[in-house]
């Protein structure tokens, strides 16, 4: 069997403090390239290595980058692990860049990365979300199931039994929650993630930093007004994609309808067959995907799409990209 190797990685201080691993991969003999790099960022429990398919998929396609969220993946803990926190963490991150790059995001990512475009536009050129984590207040089984989580005390028991079950059957229950067919996926692939998963499990602080997130999203979820992710989503003003499987466990893919309402400059893609991290299920699909997307924004961008900082009252000019198509993975 054919092993899977990550990307290689480096540890990196942010300006807020906090030391994340970064994954890098360039395209071959890219040279002084001038194409818009992007940047990823996983989910809950998830680490860099969730995008090694996808980055495989796109390497001749521009510079790559994948950070592990602090406490997630080979990143050291912080003192905090939040959405909050998280948010400055990679806005941190971009601020890093000479431009705005392409950010791309899954599941707890994909809601940190709304708030991160819509405070701060200049760091972003495209914003694209796979099952991003957004309130619902009706939840797939696997939600409702990993939220019990977030009630105090309840978790670390919940935790502490897991321990008692035997490998293989938490890696089935994983399997279901993350995938809708794992048997597409390369057996060297699932392989990798497993190890990569148990390689931060291990980690003596895994548990604490996991419910603190868990419970960090559990209240994001409740939250209404000005300080609402769905608000925060309706003030983006770079062309979004939004990818949603229709057996995604985790997040409803029902949920497209509300991005409808909020954002109507986005492009939905409906992925049947597909769950909760389709770029680990179908790279090669979500690759074609992501980079028809961009193709299509950079036909239409203005002069002021480019710009590093916003001028005082300059409201950027978003794509007209608004529709929603089914994507056929397999």
């Amino acid at each position: 069997m054919e092993r899977i190797e990550a990307w290689p990685g480096e540890l990196r201080t942010l300006s807020t403090g906090r030391r994340v691993n970064v994954r890098h991969t360039t395209p071959p003999g890219a040279g002084d390239d001038d194409r818009t790099p992007l940047v990823y960022v996983h989910g809950l429990g998830g680490s860099a290595t969730n995008w090694t398919a996808l980055m495989r998929e796109l390497r001749d396609d521009a510079e790559q980058w994948a950070i592990d969220l602090p406490g997630f993946g080979e990143s050291p803990r912080g003192d905090h692990h939040t959405v909050a926190e998280y948010v400055a963490d990679v806005i941190a991150f971009l601020e890093t860049f000479d431009r705005p790059v392409h950010l791309v995001a899954n599941s707890l990512g994909g809601m940190i990365c709304v708030y991160v475009a819509s405070r701060r536009p200049d760091l972003v050129l495209t914003l694209s979300l796979v099952s991003p984590a957004m309130p619902q207040y009706r939840l797939p089984w696997a939600a409702q199931a990993t939220a019990v989580m977030a009630v105090p005390w309840l978790g670390e028991r919940i935790l502490r039994t897991a321990t008692m079950i035997p490998a293989e059957k938490q890696a089935e229950r994983l399997t279901a929650m993350l995938f809708a067919n794992a048997a597409v996926i390369p057996v060297a692939e699932l392989t990798f993630a497993a190890e990569q998963r148990d390689r931060w499990i291990e980690k003596p602080y895994a548990d604490a930093v996991l419910l603190a997130a868990l419970r960090s999203i559990v209240r994001h979820y409740t939250q209404a007004g000005r300080r609402s992710a769905w608000r925060a989503a309706s003030h983006i003003l770079r062309p979004t994609l939004v990818v949603m499987g229709a057996r995604d466990a985790l997040v409803g893919a029902w949920g497209r309808t509300r991005w409808r309402r909020a954002l109507r400059y986005a492009r939905l893609v409906y992925m049947p067959n597909t769950g909760h991290v389709a770029m680990m299920e179908h790279p090669r699909a979500v690759a074609e995907i992501i980079r028809e997307f961009i193709s299509d924004t950079s036909r239409i961008r203005t002069p002021a799409s480019t710009r590093r900082t916003l001028d005082r009252g300059m409201r950027q000019a978003v794509a007209p990209l608004a529709e929603e198509r089914t994507h056929a993975s397999n």
